[in-house]
């Protein structure tokens, strides 16, 4: 018998990937309550795009989560 899967939808970009049993194509930012797929987590290593950020601000919102301060370059950090 074939096992479930389960499909998340990313907090960033909108994308549905796996996530479990044994496939994991995103990650759990535990600080932030945010799930997100693989290629915003690979993608954004230097901090938050820009092109993400609204929806990473409306998400700290919603979760009443204060915004961590900026980093170098001006974004907030992944984690």
């Amino acid at each position: 018998m074939p096992e479930p899967k389960f499909m998340y939808n990313c907090d960033l970009c909108g994308s549905s990937f796996q996530f479990g049993p044994h496939i994991y194509d995103g990650k759990v930012i535990s600080r932030y309550k945010l799930t997100v797929c693989r290629g915003c987590w690979q993608g954004n290593r230097d901090g938050w795009d820009p092109m993400v950020e609204d929806r990473f601000v409306e998400h700290l919102k919603s979760k009443g989560i204060a915004l961590p301060e900026r980093n170098s370059k001006g974004w907030y950090p992944r984690d």
